[in-house]
């Protein structure tokens, strides 16, 4: 049997460390060595995770630079973090790896089949990074081989979001200012600072101070809130050219003021101490907005967002609580997304919001029918200021233009006073006599 020793000629502390013991030797000796093992037993353990330690980043080394060099090939490495901090703010507030490695989905016209499983709204993710990253790159999300796309992609989203949440913990003393909100037993979808007097008006769901204060900060930093400061040129709206809010940001600003005045101290897809659903939550603001945006209050809620984030900037690049009753928590959102589809019923002769759904009535449970009132203003029809006997009118189909000889014969009928009420335009009968 070879001795141990002979492989450590060259240290002769390590030699006389694994020398045999003698059979005779006294106790005194053999606990000396014992000793003297253990320590080398140590020092070899601790050099071995030296080694490991060195080896796995060699290994990372060796496998960034094999990455580093397929992606020269498209040359994405520059652009990833603008692309990755644009879609954060502008188009997905949450994204995984489920959305990369496609080909580009189909549009369904009807945006509310957008959000009818988690399948059809990961398309949506998908057509909007189609829509967002240049097409010349459009192969690293559909490849195989470029998976690593997909996680560079979303750490640089997550590391955005990140800064983002550091940025409004900053600025909540000018967020929030003396502004209290009550102390629910349980966290609400339609929280208070969602509004701008803190009382439920689903005409101005959104508009609440703090919201859009976040939605500022989310596109030109925290300077963007003090008066009289210049916007940062390297804030990320004047560095990659925002020119206008979307659902989805209006969505993502929302979800953030809630998450940053909640208990909850790190983010995640739902609350680890609060039991919010964010990311569920964020789902139904975004469906809210982009299902019903044709409607005058919802447009009228981006509006009155855009002009509040946008004022004072110049385009510069312009081109706690149990959460378990899941069924009380839908009928909840069922019931606000029917005041919220119903907000516009109350129109004046102006076309103003003039009222808000947040009477106490049971809400129907039925999609409504858009309004006659709402109806008549998508085409272009006049409402009459009392109720004077009308000249029978027959509208054009929605969303279907007359041609040109159906709009010659209409002036026509129009300038010779015939009274046959053909037209776009309803009149008063007694215009016409």
């Amino acid at each position: 049997m070879p001795n141990p020793a002979e492989a450590y000629d060259d240290d002769a502390e390590n030699a006389d460390v694994l020398r045999p013991i003698p059979e005779n030797a006294a106790r005194e000796h053999l606990m000396e060595s014992l000793k003297s093992a253990q320590l080398y037993i140590a020092k070899l353990l601790s050099e071995n995770r030296s080694l490991k330690q060195e080896n796995s980043n060699l290994k990372a080394t060796t496998s960034k630079k094999r990455r580093n060099a397929a992606e020269d090939t498209f040359g994405y490495t520059s652009e990833i973090i603008r692309w990755a901090k644009a879609f954060l703010f502008t188009c997905a507030l949450y994204i995984d790896t489920t959305a990369f490695q496609k080909l580009q989905p189909e549009y369904s016209r009807d945006v509310r089949d957008h959000f009818s499983s988690d399948e059809e709204y990961t398309h949506i993710i998908t057509r909007a990074l189609y829509n967002d990253i240049p097409a010349k790159f459009h192969p690293l999300l559909n490849a195989q081989e470029y998976s690593n796309f997909a996680k560079d992609f979303i750490h640089e989203h997550g590391d955005g979001r990140s800064t983002l949440l550091n940025n409004i913990r900053k600025a909540l003393p000018v967020i929030a200012g003396l502004l209290r909100f009550p102390a629910d037993k349980k966290a609400t979808l339609w929280a208070p600072i969602l509004f701008p007097t803190s009382t439920q008006n689903m005409n101005l769901v959104f508009t609440g101070p703090m919201v859009m204060q976040i939605h500022r900060l989310m596109y030109f930093g925290p300077g963007s809130l003090v008066p009289g400061k210049s916007v940062a040129q390297n804030s990320n709206g004047i560095r990659l050219g925002f020119w206008e809010v979307t659902e989805a940001s209006i969505s993502a600003s929302a979800i953030l003021a809630r998450f940053v005045l909640s208990l909850d101290k790190e983010w995640a897809s739902k609350g680890a101490i609060s039991g919010t659903d964010y990311e569920k939550e964020y789902r139904t603001y975004h469906q809210m907005l982009t299902c019903h945006r044709h409607l005058l209050h919802v447009k009228e809620i981006i509006k009155t967002i855009h002009k509040f984030v946008f004022t004072g900037i110049t385009p510069v690049s312009a081109v706690g609580a149990d959460t378990d009753d899941d069924d009380g928590a839908e009928t909840a959102i069922i019931d606000a997304m029917r005041c919220f589809e119903l907000g516009s019923d109350e129109i004046d002769d102006a076309g103003e919001v003039t009222g808000a759904t947040t009477e106490t009535h049971p809400v129907p449970r039925e999609p409504p029918a858009i309004p006659a009132q709402l109806e008549a203003s998508q085409h272009g029809t006049e409402l009459p200021d009392d109720p004077e006997p009308q000249v029978e009118v027959t509208l054009p189909p929605r969303r279907q233009r007359a041609t040109g000889q159906q709009q010659n014969a209409a002036a026509g009928a129009t300038a010779s006073g015939s009274g046959s009420g053909v037209g776009t335009r309803t009149t008063r009968g007694r215009r016409n006599q």
